[in-house]
């Protein structure tokens, strides 16, 4: 009896110290294998991962690694798996769906590739590069398929204004004369906008792609009918884009209703690049060429040449969210006339944040502060105009169904001017749908 209590003491502690062994084994390829990720060898990190996946199925960052990895080295069932099992756990994971497509269209399941590129394009949180990206990738899908690719979104807003004129804040003086400020007047609006986007791959080995896209802006006063606004606007474009980075030439026209009736138009040209320092980090820059022409013979010498360089740091923070900053600066010259509210610079900085926080719920916030000096000296003020202000955004959306989402929103902006004319406040609230189609 003795003897056997022995040997079974013997067996637990043999077993036990090979459960430990086994454990360590776990750990040492899972730290291994994430060194391989991290450095982007896929080939290694996957043969280390795949020795223990059954031990980490229900591990998201494992199987999102564990997916990438298999992916980028060509083991795309493998890859469909682990993608799969990060979706059952975590449905708000945009990066998670974005990886899914991907491998759908490389195991040739095209329509659950297009499906699933779609519901992510659906999200309109998206920073707009990443939108792009999606368009150029469903262009290839619609390609394969015999047809370009062509979505559209409405979104339909009830607001609050509460300064639809830009009242001013402080009193109107001119030429000596005191006028007193102008009252803010406050109204609730119709507010639509629509997009319709055609993309259409025309690279057979390289990575070109034609973009077409037009939009419809109404913003519809219940009051005050003057300030009522309509603007279309088509910008067609030329894109290339490989792994680092992606290149679009933007051309543009528009044209702007006040009160019905035709007010502004404009022309533009705007080379864009983006740059992937790496798959969290982008650089994005533009520079914009526009002009500007007014149609009504009383604002006619308000035309002018318009000149925009911006440039941007995206980092995508989690597979869920983003945030990015940008500055610009902006010069804007008359093109005839004596208006001299006309020339000036403008330096602008702003910072954009979004997060899809739950597979229902969306949060996102925008904050810009800008400084515009004038070059015109005015008499009637006794001084060279100058405004400095800021705006701040804030929504939260809600999915009602995959292409339907709710958005209650909220925004004020706060100007400073040492010409107290020009000096303002102004609060928004809004409610309204976003559809996808």
């Amino acid at each position: 009896m003795k003897i056997f209590i022995i040997f079974l003491f013997t067996i637990s502690i043999c077993l036990q110290a090979s459960q430990v062994d086994v454990e360590q084994n776990i750990e040492t390829n899972y730290t291994k294998g994430m060194e391989y990720y991290k450095s982007n060898d896929f080939k290694n990190s996957y043969q280390l991962f795949k020795k223990i996946y059954l031990k980490k199925l229900s591990d998201i960052k494992f199987n999102f690694c564990f997916g990438r990895s298999a992916y980028e080295s060509g083991h795309y069932e493998t890859a469909l798996g682990a993608f799969e099992r990060v979706e059952m756990q975590d449905g708000s994971n945009l990066r998670n769906k974005l990886e899914m497509a991907r491998t759908y269209y490389m195991l040739k399941m095209y329509e659950d590739s297009q499906n699933a590129y779609l519901e992510v394009l659906a999200n309109p949180d998206i920073p707009k590069n990443i939108r792009t990206n999606i368009e150029l990738a469903l262009s290839r899908v619609s390609k394969v398929q015999k047809r370009s690719f062509t979505y559209a979104t409405v979104m339909a807003d009830v607001i609050y204004d509460s300064n639809v004129n830009y009242g001013s804040l402080g009193d109107y003086e001119f030429g000596g004369s005191n006028f007193g400020k102008i009252k803010e007047l406050d109204s609730t609006a119709l507010q639509i906008y629509a997009n319709v986007t055609n993309i259409y791959d025309i690279g057979k080995k390289n990575g070109f792609a034609v973009k077409n896209s037009f939009s419809f802006y109404l913003k519809d006063y219940n009051e005050y009918n003057a300030y009522d606004i309509i603007y279309l606007t088509y910008n067609p474009s030329l894109l290339y884009k490989v792994t680092k980075y992606t290149m679009e030439l933007v051309l543009g026209v528009d044209t702007l209703e006040l009160d019905k009736k035709k007010y502004l138009s404009t022309a533009s040209v705007m080379p864009k690049f983006e740059y992937n320092h790496s798959p969290t980090l982008r650089s994005i820059t533009h520079f914009k060429y526009q002009h500007k022409k007014f149609s009504r013979e009383a604002q006619q010498n308000l035309d002018a040449r318009r000149l925009e360089a911006s440039y941007g740091l995206q980092d995508i923070l989690t597979p869920r969210s983003f945030l990015q900053g940008n500055i610009f600066i902006i010069n804007e010259h008359k093109l005839r006339g004596s208006n001299i509210y006309v020339n000036f610079n403008e330096y602008k900085i702003n910072t954009s944040y979004a997060n899809q926080f739950t597979s229902t719920y969306s949060f996102d916030a925008y904050a810009e502060l800008r400084n515009r000096k004038y070059k015109d000296y005015s008499s009637g003020f006794s001084s060279i105009r100058s405004d400095f202000g800021g705006t701040a955004n804030f929504g939260l959306t809600m999915k009602l169904m995959p292409t339907l989402r709710l958005k209650l929103g909220t925004s004020f902006e706060y100007i400073e001017s040492n010409q107290e004319r020009f000096s303002y406040k102004k609060y928004t609230a809004s409610a309204g749908i976003i559809k996808t189609f």
